[in-house]
Order: C-alpha cells, then sequence, then structure tokens
C-alpha cells in the first residue's frame, strides 16, 4: 500500500473534519503566520484539485458555516482557480463566504488507485 505523505494525510483529516481552507494550512504550520502559509497553498491545492477530480473530496462555498454541511459544491471546473487564489485560503474575522473541503463520494481507501488514474 502507498505511504501517504504528511500533507496528503493532513488533508484527508481536514475534509472529514469539513474544514475551511484556511485552516488546512494553519494545521499544516502549526502558526497563525499567513505568510507561512502561503508557502503550503500550492500543495494543498493541487492535492485538492486531484482527489476533487477523482470523487474523494469535495469543496463546498456558502455564506454560513458550516460550509461543508450548507454550502454549495463547488463545480469541477471551478476548482483549480478557487484553490490556486491565495485569497480563498485567508482567515477573516467575519467572512461572508466559507470556503471548505469534505469527504466526497468514493472512499479515501482507494486512494492508491485513485493515484495511478
Amino acid at each position: 500500500m502507498k505511504e501517504w505523505t504528511d500533507d496528503e494525510y493532513l488533508l484527508y483529516v481536514n475534509a472529514r473534519e469539513g474544514s475551511t481552507l484556511w485552516d488546512i494550512v494553519a494545521d499544516r504550520t502549526q502558526s497563525e503566520d499567513e505568510k507561512l502559509w502561503e508557502e503550503y497553498i500550492p500543495v494543498f491545492a493541487q492535492l485538492i484539485v486531484r482527489w476533487q477530480r477523482l470523487g474523494f473530496l469535495k469543496v463546498r462555498r456558502g455564506p454560513e458555516w458550516p460550509a461543508s454541511v450548507v454550502g454549495d459544491e463547488v463545480p469541477t471546473d471551478q476548482v483549480p482557480a478557487l484553490v490556486e487564489d491565495p485569497t480563498s485560503w485567508r482567515y477573516e474575522e467575519e467572512p461572508t463566504v466559507f470556503i471548505a473541503v469534505t469527504v466526497g463520494d468514493r472512499d479515501i481507501t482507494e486512494l492508491e488507485e485513485g493515484m495511478e488514474e
């Protein structure tokens, strides 16, 4: 079985929790420094795009929390632009839009086969 990278495992855990994008990079860096977060945006954006296309996770966006439950699913063709935009990952004290990842329709245990597709 394929060994998960730290970033893959962290994304998996955050998707199960329905985390916002900024939660993911804050967890990864163990920091509130948004400049530090920017280093990890490309890594997680790439993983999110790939896993979303493979059905392992969904990206949801909505005006209220929890977006992972009440937000609308972001269409596949819009996910790359959304997650590659650094502004999508910023923490806001009073957000007007929440962007979250949650589990998809495929079981994550299929990841090994899915990564080969």
